[in-house]
């Protein structure tokens, strides 16, 4: 693989190879030669446009793993973040409010720990708190939305 900029749609969709097994299992699974695969994640001007996103759909829907560096990456352009979910665990609404709250508590303690440590090693669990919390939100506002479709 290349050694890409981070950040960039290369970084990504060689993310996406790796979380598939690899270049040649990615090839082999959406049918594809390793060179056309290995040109999605090269900068090249004589093939604007790289892999195509028709290939990088078929590979998603074959692989949600191989789908999140994709969809990290135009989350991060658009502004925001992406945040998959353990749809499996849904519960009720008071279930998932308490796990809202004690993961929002689990965030206090982390942010303030990294403040006043000025630890990267507090901020990355600072960073991993928000995500569970997050994932617990976004699992309640599903709860939610079910429920008012009944």
């Amino acid at each position: 693989m290349r050694n890409n900029r981070p950040d960039s749609i290369q970084s990504a969709v060689a993310a996406a190879y790796r979380a598939n097994g690899g270049l040649e299992n990615t090839a082999s699974d959406i049918g594809v030669s390793i060179a056309l695969l290995s040109l999605g994640t090269a900068v090249n001007e004589d093939r604007p446009g790289g892999l195509g996103v028709n290939y990088l759909d078929r590979l998603g829907r074959m692989s949600s793993t191989a789908a999140e560096p994709i969809a990290r990456h135009f989350s991060a352009l658009a502004g925001g973040v992406f945040q998959p979910i353990d749809a499996s665990g849904e519960g009720c609404l008071t279930t998932l409010s308490g796990d809202a709250a004690k993961e929002f508590g689990d965030v206090v303690a982390a942010a303030l720990k990294a403040t006043l440590s000025k630890s990267a090693t507090d901020c990355d669990d600072t960073i991993l708190q928000i995500d569970e919390v997050m994932e617990v939100l976004v699992r309640l506002r599903a709860e939610a939305v079910r429920q008012r479709g009944r």
